[in-house]
């Protein structure tokens, strides 16, 4: 497959009003040995609603493109658009959620009191705020309120960290490998769960991972990426349907993706 291979036919009719896109997005970093480019002329678009997943071997700057979006970082060249606007606009109209490997909760506060804190730390957002009871049986926490972070295993504690990621209702939620740290049975219990809370959501999700599995499993598209620098190596549609449980892992359309998925990154 070649580099920069172009974006799959089944999100042109939503590219005019995406909910990402990227253009010629170039991304360095001034170190002690010299300028290091860290994603090198990126293009992207990723539609309202959808579920891309980011796959490609360690440096490639897929959390480095997560950032550009959130606007954690600016780019050194090239446009990003989260909405229609500017990443900051979109950053302070509370658009965008994050979810990181390690869930970060405050050990003194209970998870209810967790999942509260941006309404504490940020004020108002862009969007309705959600009630965090709601949140937290969507994330099956229900009953678990009042427990602190010290009693709940990590699994749990990442669906804590969903949950305050969807608070205040934001139109994108950005996952740097959520799961990375867990064991393969909760891992793959919390990929099911994600998938019905986009569902029952419609938030457009960008996630991170390492695992070709994951990166198939949850995707509609899964944007693969080179390293030294960082570049668009293919964007590969995964046509698999909804919804979508472990099992579909041992059919042969699922088995011939992630050896598709596998032959790019060989190339990286």
């Amino acid at each position: 497959m070649a580099l920069d291979e172009t974006v799959s036919p089944q999100i042109a009719p939503n590219i005019a009003e995406p909910a990402i896109r990227l253009d010629n997005v170039t991304v360095r970093f001034t170190t002690e040995r010299g300028t290091v480019t860290a994603l090198d002329r990126i293009n992207l678009v990723v539609p309202k609603g959808g579920f891309l997943t980011l796959l490609g071997p360690s440096g490639c700057g897929k959390s480095t493109l997560l950032r550009v979006v959130a606007d954690i970082i600016k780019p050194a060249s090239g446009t990003a658009r989260v909405f229609g606007a500017d990443p900051d606009a979109a950053r302070r109209r509370r658009d965008i959620g994050f979810v990181f490997q390690d869930p970060a909760l405050l050990p003194w506060r209970t998870v209810i009191e967790n999942v509260t804190l941006p309404f504490e730390v940020g004020g108002g957002g862009g969007g309705a705020r959600q009630n965090p009871e709601d949140l937290l049986k969507l994330v099956g926490l229900a009953g678990w309120e009042k427990a602190f972070p010290h009693e709940l295993s990590g699994g749990m504690r990442q669906r804590v960290s969903i949950a305050r990621a969807l608070v205040n209702s934001p139109r994108l939620l950005m996952m740097d490998e959520p799961f990375g740290a867990l064991d393969e049975i909760t891992r793959d219990r919390l990929n099911e769960e994600l998938l019905s809370v986009w569902e029952r959501t419609g938030t457009t999700i960008l996630f991170v991972t390492h695992s070709i599995y994951e990166a198939a499993f949850l995707g509609q598209e899964v944007l693969l990426l080179a390293a030294r620098p960082g570049r668009v190596r293919a964007q590969v549609p995964v046509d698999l349907p909804m919804p979508r449980k472990v099992a579909i892992r041992e059919e042969p359309h699922f088995a011939k993706l992630v050896t598709r998925l596998r032959g790019v990154l060989e190339g990286c």
